[in-house]
């Protein structure tokens, strides 16, 4: 179905966006993909966080040992299908940095400030690992999380 092409060619940006990370700022690009933002990095451990949008400048900055609250939504990178989100229900607290969520989270929020929304696409070892978490996320998944930052306290 078209549908699934798109979802495929998405996943695909994904990874090809990952080797291009700074070609926008750098003279000399490589496999410059179509990427939506240049507001992309990634860290060694391939955990890749693009921002989606800006929050307020003066917003509070989730640090770590704060206790943040967001919205996010979930999917699997392989086929783009949400296994978890709260969107619509009360945000989802949790204490940076101290290992209450995977650490994909714990990194990538990090810094956020309050509106902030990014797309973090974690690698298994900052996630669910070769375990998984069954039924919704199989073993060594890569995922993506949009995530919107709501408060922090």
């Amino acid at each position: 179905s078209e549908e699934k092409k798109k979802k495929a060619r998405e996943g695909k940006g994904l990874n090809a966006k990952e080797k291009t990370v700074s070609a926008v700022s750098s003279t000399k690009v490589e496999k410059q993909s179509e990427a939506k933002s240049s507001q992309s990095r990634t860290l060694e451990n391939g955990l890749t966080i693009e921002k989606l949008a800006m929050g307020k400048p003066n917003g509070k900055i989730a640090s770590p040992g704060k206790e943040v609250s967001v919205h996010y939504i979930g999917k699997l990178q392989k086929n783009g299908k949400t296994f978890d989100s709260n969107g619509g229900k009360r945000p989802f607290k949790f204490r940076l940095g101290v290992g209450d969520v995977i650490r994909g989270w714990d990194v990538g929020v990090n810094g956020m400030r309050v509106g902030d929304k990014i797309r973090l696409t974690i690698p298994p070892s900052l996630g669910y690992g070769a375990k998984g978490a069954r039924p919704a996320i199989p073993p060594n998944a890569w995922l993506v999380f949009d995530v919107e930052l709501v408060d922090v306290r």
